[in-house]
């Protein structure tokens, strides 16, 4: 084992080897420069260095600080067996070359590997792989520490001539600095990584603030109606007809609630994958005749007229489910359409796999700033979905999106569909529902 002393002035390499030791740094910088892998980096380096030495071959190894172990970084032209047999070796004077000049931070020189006592546990891989010499130098992490290897071997035994140590400094120094441009990258995505997860920590946080406050702000309204009915019939004597009344405004507002605390769950449930689907074929146009059975009064309060255009299509479906996405879109456009509009329920432009369908209603649109955010639970837009006429007609106040839509949404998702805008504008809305074919899905 021999130390190196340091080398003749750089001027001294052959002026060919100048030439091509810049272009060849050149290549290299291009690659650091352009943020490429390090295992690309650093063959670049080892192969170009191995074109400047015939005879050699070259590798990397990084250091893994925490535990003292050597690691592949790259090594074009090793035996695969050979650089197997030797990542993860724990770094130490009895480690070879790598592994002694790693733990001494100096350079290792194993002229004979079959005579080198440093060599003894790894004698035999080396004479396998062909390898009867090794030369290895720490390199050089910036703080004084070694965050690699850099080996240069040979089939032969063999010393390092002042040319060659001219060259291995130099490809030691650019893989010095490729390992620390890589280093940096990677504390720089780890901080952005951190970052952006404390950012989403923060924001799920503000979001489930404000479903909760929106919740308990939707679920407020009904209760006091539900105590303010419960406390009419306790006090006062009330004929049949009015306490029918009364029992039925309790009726309503309890079952809106419900509905509310529903939605909430099922909400909970799709954003942990816990909801229970039971996928079956199921002819949409029942579906949609029983949606519309559902909502003829509330439409028949609107004066909006319920039409379907519907053939046999068939989907793999929830069918409880599917009923409960097509009452959200078809009552949200019966509440957002005009009074005395119409409401339409047809088939898209299908294809083998898929059923598109649209539910029309001819309302004023829904405005722009709330186009990206009608699929999240309690959206609000700063102004409602209605004209200045419309907001006089009945039933069509100013009113949160609610869980509907993000429900309806997730539903969709969760069957294996899809829900978006189709179209909005001045001359209605059309909500676009895609699910998968029966038969396509069956094949």
């Amino acid at each position: 084992m021999i130390a190196l002393e340091p080398g003749p002035p750089y001027a001294e390499l052959r002026p060919e080897d100048v030439r091509e030791l810049m272009d060849r740094q050149t290549a290299v910088l291009e690659l650091i420069a352009r943020a490429a892998p390090l295992a690309e980096v650093l063959t670049g380096i080892l192969t170009s260095l191995e074109d400047l030495m015939p005879g050699a071959r070259c590798s990397v190894l990084l250091l893994d600080h925490e535990h003292g172990t050597l690691h592949h970084g790259a090594a074009p032209s090793l035996p695969p067996a050979y650089v197997a047999a030797i990542d993860g070796i724990a770094i130490g004077e009895g480690a070879g070359s790598c592994g002694t000049a790693a733990a001494l931070n100096a350079p290792v020189v194993a002229t004979d590997v079959l005579t080198d006592v440093r060599w003894v546990r790894y004698r035999d891989i080396a004479v396998a792989a062909g390898l009867r010499s090794c030369w290895s130098t720490p390199i050089d992490g910036g703080d004084g520490r070694p965050v690699g290897t850099f080996a240069v071997y040979h089939s032969r035994p063999h010393g390092p001539s002042s040319r060659e140590q001219l060259l291995v400094d130099r490809f030691t120094h650019l893989a010095s600095i490729a390992i620390g441009h890589a280093h940096l990258l990677e504390d720089g995505r780890a901080r952005l990584e951190a970052e952006t997860a404390r950012r989403t920590a923060e924001e799920l946080s503000h979001a489930k603030s404000e479903l909760l406050a929106a919740v308990g702000h939707e679920a407020r309204t009904p209760i006091q109606a539900i105590v303010g009915f419960a406390e009419l019939l306790g006090t006062m004597d009330l004929d049949e007809a009015r306490r029918r009344e009364a029992l039925a405004h309790i009726g309503a507002a309890a079952g809106h609630v419900m509905d509310l605390l529903s939605d909430v769950l099922d909400m909970s449930r799709l954003e942990a994958n816990a909801l229970p689907l039971g996928r079956e074929p199921v002819l949409v146009r029942d579906v949609v005749v029983e949606v519309l059975g559902l909502l003829s009064t509330k439409a028949a309060q609107r004066r909006v007229t319920l039409e379907h255009h519907l053939g046999d299509e068939v989907v793999l479906a929830d069918r409880r489910r599917l009923r409960q996405v097509v009452l959200n879109l078809v009552a949200n456009a019966i509440r957002h359409g005009h009074t005395g509009g119409r409401v339409e329920v047809r088939v898209g432009p299908s294809d083998a796999d898929a059923v598109v369908v649209l539910v029309d209603d001819d309302g004023p649109g829904i405005p722009s700033d709330l186009l990206g955010w009608i699929f999240t639970p309690f959206a609000r837009g700063a102004a409602p979905r209605c004209t200045p006429t419309a907001a006089a007609d009945e039933g069509a106040q100013e009113e949160s999106i609610g869980l509907g839509l993000g429900l309806a949404h997730g539903l969709a998702r969760a069957m294996g569909g899809d829900l978006d805008v189709a179209r909005s504008g001045p001359s209605g809305t059309s909500m676009r529902l895609l699910l998968p074919r029966a038969d396509a899905v069956g094949a």
